[in-house]
């Protein structure tokens, strides 16, 4: 069952219903803690605007706490990082700044 709704879910958010979450990083040099918690700022105020609005298409089983969409929406948003800029963010501090409530 969870696998149909893993599905459905996909489904969902391929039709457009549910936008992609988008970050701008451009501006930011992830070898530099500061820029990195910036980034990390960022992914979070991202990820809670987008729950308000679409949680209940990302995870609809959630009984209404929001910190578990947050919390898939902020590691999609840093597998998204070239694998080379998320080494960076990483060792500048950035995730343990995006992974505090």
């Amino acid at each position: 069952m969870s696998a149909l709704m893993g599905m459905m879910i996909a489904g969902l958010l391929a039709t457009g219903i549910a936008p992609d979450m988008r970050v701008d990083a451009g501006d930011l040099a992830m070898a530099r803690p500061g820029d990195a918690a910036v980034l990390a700022e960022r992914i979070q105020a991202a990820s809670r605007s987008w729950c308000a609005r679409y949680r209940s298409l990302l995870t609809p089983n959630d009984v209404g706490m929001p910190s578990v969409c947050e919390h898939e929406m902020k590691r999609r948003a840093f597998y998204q990082l070239p694998r080379a800029q998320r080494r960076l963010f990483v060792q500048a501090g950035g995730r343990r700044t995006l992974n505090r409530p």
